[in-house]
């Protein structure tokens, strides 16, 4: 079994992957100090894990942290993916490609395999990030925002009379008291920015675009928005899914060419027959002369007999392997969202 990380700039979502595809998700907060106690809690009890694949945001000491916690419970390394120039169709469009948040780069590839429509994703977590892929996998670029609790943090640490009093937090359009009301317009703030990019992408797109919308917050704002935004709250997941599936497909190659160990060599075979012939009893001559003819066995003078031309096994023909392209053809994904 795989297990999938996506550690956030809050939160950890993790599932575990089989031959049978991906577990439901799970998440716990990350503590900004570490998260080994976290792991414990969550992971002490999985078994039979043989490779980990790791979106991270949450920078170094997080990454060590993680690596430390495996090593020791699995003796396991993770593998940290990043964003790359090209890989599963997708085109990266910026300019230093490595510098795109790998949860970005990972919601590409997986909104990338409904390639007949251009694809937004709209990632609201603690920062809100917009990206758009063209049906033929070419990033367009993206923008960031602001999330929910960025704005909220802002207002209460900015002004003196506003306090983060959650107790009082409803949703209410003319809310009655200060939290609400900071919750109310932060919600508005975020949704309406929303509506206005999904408006202009439309335009621009002549309706050929489609809308997915993930991360912590999307469940508080799904309700304030059209009915046309789909959700897939694991779209990160998915996207370190297509490279453990890579990987288990390289190693399954490597097997198939690995020579089997009992499979004697040409050489080795001729060798033992030439021992055979070398240690075989000679023929007594005119031992049975009585009784039947002798045979010579001499070879001189006698043409060799004509061997047998081989039978051949018809080959096959070779099919061409996949492009990279191929391989992320919306017409055969291996699991497209």
């Amino acid at each position: 079994m795989k297990l999938l990380v996506d550690i956030g700039n809050s939160r950890v979502k993790w599932a575990i992957m089989d031959n049978g595809g991906l577990s439901d998700s799970q998440s716990f907060d990350r503590n900004k100090s570490g998260i080994k106690a976290s792991l414990n809690k969550a992971w002490k009890t999985l078994i039979e894990i043989e490779a980990i694949y790791v979106a991270n945001v949450a920078g170094e000491k997080i990454a060590e942290q993680l690596s430390e916690w495996t090593q020791k419970q699995w003796n396991l390394t993770p593998k940290f993916i990043q964003a790359e120039k090209k890989h599963f169709g997708v085109i990266n469009a910026y300019d230093e490609p490595e510098k795109l948040g790998v949860d970005r780069w990972l919601s590409l590839i997986s909104a990338r395999q409904h390639a007949r429509l251009a694809q937004c994703i709209i990632d609201c977590g603690t920062a809100i990030t917009v990206d758009i892929v063209t049906k033929t996998g070419q990033h367009q670029g993206g923008m960031i925002i602001p999330g929910i609790s960025i704005m909220k943090s802002s207002l209460v640490n900015n002004t003196d009379a506003l306090t983060a009093d959650t107790d009082n937090q409803e949703f209410k359009t003319l809310a009655t008291n200060t939290y609400s009301a900071i919750h109310t317009g932060t919600l508005y703030a975020v949704t309406a920015t929303i509506e206005r990019i999904i408006s202009d992408l439309k335009e621009n797109f002549n309706n050929r675009i489609r809308f997915i919308i993930t991360g912590g917050d999307a469940d508080a704002l799904l309700p304030l928005l059209s009915d046309d935004v789909h959700h897939y709250p694991d779209i990160v997941l998915r996207g370190l899914a297509f490279y453990a599936r890579q990987d288990k497909t390289k190693t399954s190659a490597r097997k198939k060419t690995k020579p089997k160990q009992n499979e004697a060599s040409p050489d080795v075979e001729e060798s033992a027959a030439n021992t055979e012939n070398e240690t075989a009893p000679p023929v007594k001559e005119n031992a049975q002369k009585d009784t039947q003819p002798v045979t010579d066995n001499s070879t001189e003078d006698k043409p060799k007999p004509a061997r047998k031309p081989r039978k051949t096994r018809a080959t096959k023909p070779k099919v061409a392997a996949k492009t990279e392209t191929e391989a992320s053809d919306p017409s055969l994904p291996e699991e497209a969202i």
